[in-house]
């Protein structure tokens, strides 16, 4: 699915960055490459869409988010991904 077609709270993995190879370089420096797990957190409708990739926050356009393939993230991915940014998943781990 493009990432124009989450909505607000959605975790995906980015499949595929369908952009020109100088913008998927600087994309790739930002985190937003295949493979990287985003929050979607904020749906402007037709302007686009904010993701969050770790403590980063980018708004993109929406033909931007069209060449953008994602996919949902499993429970263990985000849960993972979590543990990995230092956020504690559980009250034990508080």
């Amino acid at each position: 699915m493009e990432l124009g077609a989450c909505r607000a709270g959605m975790v995906v993995r980015i499949v595929r960055v369908d952009v020109d190879p100088a913008a998927r370089l600087r994309f790739g420096e930002l985190g937003l490459r295949a493979g990287a797990l985003v929050q979607v957190t904020h749906d402007v409708g037709a302007q686009g869409r904010v993701v969050a990739v770790g403590a980063d926050r980018f708004a993109l356009d929406s033909a931007t988010c069209a060449r953008i393939t994602v996919e949902p993230a499993t429970a263990g991915a985000v849960a993972g991904a979590v543990a990995g940014a230092g956020y504690a998943t559980s009250a034990a781990a508080r």
